[in-house]
């Protein structure tokens, strides 16, 4: 069922058809996708078959060794299954495009995609499951934590630690050595120029606490 280089996603959305690509770029061959709906099997996205959903594939195959991306966009969800996929035995490599901007002292975790002309930092680190969008920057000595998606055109300056599954919104700035707890929520074109506990939801500029009725 598996060569190096073979690869199943998890997930189908528009998202998906994304990581397709950044596979391709990566240098995998997708074999196929596995989907919560079975009524989906047999379509095809992007000349990739929908072969079954996930629950059939933990329940009926053997998944040792078997590379996997998940493609779910919500971030405490994508962590969740691919760390379901790992202890089962299968494989979550990072996706790194080549045309990404990654520095030899900086570290990442497994399951990561780092897209185009991204820019990880001297000394950056993320976590496992972490999403870095096109033109993002993750500056030096900066930490991202698990299950992280920082999107396109943001900043994250140096020194500042991001806890696991927050999101940063598209062309957002976090000031340097600023501390932002898990599961934050970051507003799109947002200027973080103080720390945030967690569960935080900020946009604006500069960025404030968002009341819970209130919709980013």
């Amino acid at each position: 069922m598996n060569a190096n280089n073979d690869i199943y996603l998890i997930g189908v959305g528009n998202y998906t058809e994304v990581i397709i690509e950044l596979a391709q770029e990566c240098g995998y061959n997708v074999i196929g996708l596995y989907h919560y709906n079975s009524s989906r099997n047999g379509e095809i996205v992007m000349d990739i078959p929908i072969l079954s959903s996930f629950e059939t594939l933990l329940a009926t195959k053997d998944i040792k060794n078997i590379n996997f991306a998940v493609t779910v966009g919500e971030n405490l969800k994508r962590g969740e299954i691919a760390s379901l996929i790992r202890k089962n035995g299968g494989k979550t490599p990072s996706l790194v495009h080549p045309l990404s901007k990654v520095a030899i002292s900086s570290k990442f975790d497994t399951g990561c995609f780092i897209h185009a002309f991204s820019n990880l930092w001297t000394k950056a680190s993320l976590g496992s499951d972490c999403i870095i969008g096109p033109y993002a920057l993750i500056s030096h000595h900066a930490s991202i934590k698990d299950s992280c998606y920082v999107t396109s055109s943001s900043i994250v300056g140096s020194y500042t630690l991001v806890g696991k599954n927050t999101f940063v919104g598209l062309n957002s700035i976090i000031l340097p050595a600023l501390r932002i707890g898990e599961n934050c929520f970051i507003g799109a074109k947002s200027n973080v120029t103080k720390s945030f506990v967690s569960n935080s939801k900020v946009k604006g500029n500069p960025a404030k606490q968002i009341k819970p009725s209130n919709e980013i």
